[in-house]
Formats: structure tokens, C-alpha cells, sequence
């Protein structure tokens, strides 16, 4: 349960390339207690930071198997086959949840599953264990950022674009692949649908300048801090560069964007700033179209 948005930004002609990283601190055990103490920025590798939402100790773990991927297989990777190899780590992830499943509830592992227990354990058991073993997930989201090189085939150059990497099971109820490739903005935990909704109100854009950018996560993160499990009192806010280095915004910087907010975000609206005069209503009409002045 956490808020963790990435947005690149400066990605226009004759610009260096961004990606501006934000998350809350929320840290929460159910049942226990919450605090706001949690860094959520980790990395997979060099110059690849990784913010992380979800159970934090699976997050963990599932940020530690595609840091391990990653060291064995980076120089295979290319513009081309960049997905392919990302989704690898999130599928060895879900085959080692399923055997510590398969050996915690029955002392044996999917080898023997799907092999010699085909033969000899009961249609029945096989059906629902497969039907449970469909259901288990990550538990666990990512978004990775980096830059890779990639080529314009117009211009016949080869440059460093910059990518999102997100890795979130949840959306696959929604028919939306657990691991995709994102070049604007995307955000993951309980927050993410109310954050991603500001974006799109905001109409963020890749090419938009790095301050506008930063205003926008920003604002999006604020306007998230009602949801279960999103922290309300403290945001933290990188920037990744085009050569792998980061900043994080500065006290100075985050007083700028709290003053900035009450400016342009939504105001309380008092009961005397609003009324509902006589002639605002009429009776109800059956089958009427729609007139000019319902248009919002």
C-alpha cells in the first residue's frame, strides 16, 4: 500500500531526456501499524533506479531477482528484445512463490507437480491446486527507469532513450500485461488510479519541461494522500539524468511546490461561496436532448 509515480519529461528534439521519480514514505504492517520512514527507491543496476509498492518484503525480494537477472544478462540486451528480457525476472519470481506454496502446503515442489505427480496424485487435487496456483501473485509492483540506447531509423542514429519498466500483476484483471514498456508516465500502489487520473487532467507529456513535470508528480502525489495506505505527510522526489546520475529535490524545493500547490491545486470551498438559486432548477424532462449550456 504505498504511491510511487515515474514521468519522463525534456524528451523533445534538442533536449536531454528526464525521468523525474516520486513516492511517498509510507510503511505499513496490517494489523500492527504504519509509519512514514520508508525509502522506496532501490536499484537493479547502475544508473537503473527502482521505486517499489506492494508487500515491502516481497517487493524486496522481487527487485533482488531482476538485480541478479540483470548481472548475469545486461550485455544481451537491446532496444529489440528489452521486454523480453524484463519479463524473465517476474516469471522466475512467480515460479518461486508457487514452490514455496507447493512445498509448504505438501512438502513437494513444481517439479514434482508437473511431473511425476501428474501420475500419481488424485484428477481432483491436481485441478484445484492448478486453479490456487493460477490465483498466486507478485504481490509485489515495480517500475524500473533507465535510458537505452535506440535508433532513429530517419535519421540513422543510434541515442539513449529513456524507458519505464512496470512490473504490476494487479492490472491483469484489467486484461493489461503484468510487465509492459511505458515512454510517459505510470504509477503503481493503492494510490496509483488517483495519480494516474491527475496526470491525465494535467495532461502530462513526455516532452514537457523537467519544472512542470516535477509540479505535476507532485501534485499528483497530494492529491493521492486520502488513500488507504498512501503516506500524507512526506514525499521524496529524484531526477534521473541522461548519464545515469540522480538529484533529489532540495528543503528549498519542496517549500517552492508546497507554495505552488496551494495556488494551482483545488481550494476548500466553503458553504457561502456556493448556491443553488430557484431558477438553476426546472422539472424533469423525459427524452430531452442535451442543450448548449450542458456542455461543460
Amino acid at each position: 500500500m504505498t504511491l510511487c509515480i515515474a514521468a519522463i519529461c525534456d524528451d523533445g528534439e534538442g533536449s536531454d531526456p528526464k525521468i523525474v521519480l516520486c513516492t511517498d514514505m509510507e510503511r505499513e504492517t496490517e494489523g500492527i501499524g504504519s509509519s512514514e520512514t520508508e525509502d522506496k527507491v532501490g536499484f537493479v543496476r547502475q544508473g537503473w533506479p527502482t521505486m517499489i509498492a506492494g508487500t515491502l518484503t516481497k517487493a524486496d525480494d522481487l527487485l533482488n531477482v531482476y538485480a541478479g537477472y540483470l548481472a548475469q544478462h545486461f550485455v544481451e540486451i537491446n532496444e529489440f528484445n528489452l521486454l523480453d528480457h524484463l519479463r524473465k525476472p517476474a516469471h522466475i519470481q512467480k515460479g518461486k512463490l508457487v514452490d514455496h506454496y507447493l512445498q509448504q502446503a505438501f512438502s513437494f515442489n513444481r517439479s514434482y507437480f508437473y511431473g511425476d505427480g501428474k501420475t500419481k496424485l488424485p484428477e481432483e487435487f491436481i485441478l484445484r491446486q492448478q486453479d490456487a496456483i493460477g490465483r498466486i501473485k507478485l504481490d509485489a509492483s515495480l517500475i524500473i527507469s533507465g535510458f537505452l540506447p535506440e535508433t532513429d531509423f530517419a535519421r540513422n542514429t543510434v541515442e539513449p532513450r529513456p524507458f519505464l519498466c512496470v512490473v504490476d500483476d494487479t492490472r491483469s484483471s484489467m486484461g493489461v500485461e503484468e510487465v509492459f514498456i511505458e515512454h510517459e508516465y505510470d504509477a503503481i500502489g493503492s494510490g496509483s488510479g488517483t495519480a494516474l487520473s491527475m496526470l491525465f487532467r494535467r495532461e502530462q507529456d513526455s516532452i514537457d519541461s523537467l519544472a512542470c513535470t516535477v509540479y505535476n508528480v507532485y501534485e499528483a502525489n497530494c492529491m493521492s494522500d486520502k488513500v488507504p495506505g498512501v503516506g500524507r505527510f512526506f514525499v521524496n522526489i529524484d531526477i534521473l539524468y541522461l548519464n545515469g546520475t540522480m538529484k533529489t529535490l532540495t528543503e528549498d524545493g519542496y517549500k517552492y511546490l508546497k507554495q505552488k500547490f496551494k495556488s494551482y491545486g483545488p481550494n476548500k470551498i466553503k458553504e457561502k461561496d456556493l448556491e443553488m438559486k430557484e431558477d438553476f432548477l426546472e422539472p424533469f424532462p423525459e427524452g430531452s436532448k442535451p442543450t448548449p449550456a450542458q456542455q461543460v
